[in-house]
């Protein structure tokens, strides 16, 4: 069962609009962005593009606002639901995702805020038909994001990052790549890969700056920018944090080693 609580259709909110929803909430709120706006993502103001779908579950909080000059416009339902349909949706939760079929799924929209306006007999069930056409369009979307070309760049810049991490390698330059925000760069990577780009940049790094402590006779101020760091004081202290012990600590025992 669906039971629509509101539900609105291209309601528009002037450009210092901000919204922000309670973690403690019980019902689902499913929004339909239909202008640029900003959305704050792991502390961070996203500026995300038109034409994004964010479902947020019960108990999920959020905060969402209008971009610069620019007019809030959306579409959206709050419900409550025991179906299993959407309590198992693969959806992800507070994140924006584009929609690749924007009229319809705003007239989907329009049509789940006619019928909870208007008490017609069969209501329940159109409104029950209407939410499962509008979650297929949605996990529609969710298949086309994680198949798309932006999760087979991503692979292939984690590859070039193991391949070459001395490259001046940060997130706005990887953001860039991909034509996708810092922000929600940030959330994709971990999602796939378990910690941040610059996490693999500063690791991959360190293994590099291993092999040279070990095999050459290069200063660690050398290592240092030969590994990408334009600062040695910036190096050693990576090296230090994912080693657990300085640079120099690490040559003089293995230094030791190499004599017995």
């Amino acid at each position: 069962m669906i039971q629509t609580i509101y539900a609105g259709y291209n309601s528009e909110h002037p450009c210092t609009f901000s919204y922000h929803i309670d973690s403690g909430h019980t019902e689902w709120i499913l929004l339909y962005v239909l202008t640029e706006f900003e959305i704050k993502i792991e502390q961070e103001w996203v500026h995300t593009p038109a034409n994004q779908l964010v479902l947020f579950p019960p108990k999920t909080g959020g905060d969402y606002r209008a971009y610069q000059n620019i007019n809030f416009i959306n579409s959206w339902v709050s419900f409550h639901t025991d179906e299993a349909f959407i309590l198992n949706t693969s959806f992800p939760s507070a994140t924006p995702i584009e929609c690749k079929t924007p009229d319809l799924v705003n007239h989907l929209f329009h049509m789940i805020a006619a019928e909870n306006f208007f008490d017609y007999e069969y209501r329940s069930q159109s409104i029950s038909h209407l939410f499962h056409l509008l979650f297929y369009k949605m996990n529609e979307c969710c298949k086309t994001e994680n198949n798309s070309s932006t999760l087979g760049k991503l692979q292939q810049i984690r590859f070039e990052i193991t391949s070459n991490p001395a490259f001046p390698w940060s997130v706005s330059y990887i953001a860039g790549r991909l034509n996708i925000s810092a922000g929600y760069l940030q959330k994709l990577y971990k999602k796939n890969f378990g910690n941040s780009c610059m996490d693999d940049v500063y690791r991959q790094r360190t293994k590099l700056a291993q092999e040279y402590i070990i095999h050459s006779n290069y200063s660690i101020h050398q290592i240092a920018g030969i590994c990408g760091y334009q600062n040695t004081e910036h190096f050693c202290r990576h090296f230090k944090h994912l080693t657990g012990v300085t640079a120099s600590d690490y040559r003089k025992e293995h230094k030791k080693a190499e004599k017995h």
